[in-house]
């Protein structure tokens, strides 16, 4: 099952949720999920989760046809909760070499070897972004409590129907408050993107920002928080919604 967590600008939490989401569903199904770094063209969730990659995606694509698939895994960082961790580059540069049919690739690998594929895309719209938009069985779009952000939040999904034709269905909401107080609560939220917000994140002062710093993810360090338990939550509609899909196939 492929998740992409996707926000229309910076500074929604998108990293910080997509790297805590993969660790919870890590911690039930050890080995069984990984977290695809494509927030280019600086990808973080490795620091974020004080991890030290010394190869990546963009590195794999100089393996022929017959190593590539090695080479990827061996390019995975394993955590502690039980998730693997893919950075898409090591130096800024090197994004330039993600192209959408290096990604298309180790996605067909990953989705081998891995039931849970958690994938934290960069805000810009670009081929990797749409590609796997596309492709993904789950969308969530981070939504924070901001009126021009709404208001973009609305537009794309407009898009995602009309022109991309991925169904409401398969997109989930999830607004995180980032900030201690705003003007907009979550009905006003609802009411300017006209859908209903699938999941809430509270604020809770700076955990998140204090487990960054210190190389921790909170879901671990701190599973009892508000924060912690909203992402475990969601990591639980991802593994519900994943063995609902395995038992109609079945």
């Amino acid at each position: 099952m492929i998740v992409a967590v996707y926000a229309v600008k910076g500074g929604a939490g998108r990293t910080t949720i997509a790297v805590n989401l993969a660790a919870a569903v890590g911690r039930k199904h050890r080995g069984e999920c990984v977290l695809v770094d494509l927030s280019l063209p600086y990808n973080h969730a490795a620091l974020v989760a004080n991890l030290a990659p010394s190869s990546c995606m963009a590195l794999c694509d100089r393996a022929d046809q017959g190593q590539f698939e090695q080479a990827l895994l061996d390019a995975l960082l394993h955590h502690p909760t039980g998730m693997a961790l893919l950075p898409s580059a090591l130096r800024v540069e090197q994004s330039e070499l993600i192209t959408p049919q290096l990604v298309q690739r180790t996605l067909d690998v990953l989705d081998d070897a891995f039931n849970y594929l958690v994938v934290d895309l960069g805000v810009a719209m670009s081929e990797v972004t749409l590609g796997v938009l596309e492709r993904a069985d789950r969308i969530l779009l981070m939504v924070t409590p901001e009126l021009p952000t709404l208001k973009d939040t609305a537009d794309l999904l407009r898009i995602f129907e009309d022109m991309l034709e991925i169904p409401p269905g398969r997109v989930s909401l999830v607004l995180n408050h980032s900030r201690p107080q705003t003007m907009v609560t979550r009905a006003d939220a609802e009411r300017v993107v006209r859908r209903k917000m699938d999941m809430e994140i509270a604020y809770e002062g700076a955990r998140f920002d204090r487990a960054a710093v210190t190389g921790e993810i909170l879901v671990a360090s701190e599973p009892s928080s508000a924060a912690a338990k909203s992402v475990m939550r969601l990591a639980s509609m991802i593994t519900d919604e994943h063995k609902a899909r395995s038992s109609r196939r079945a």
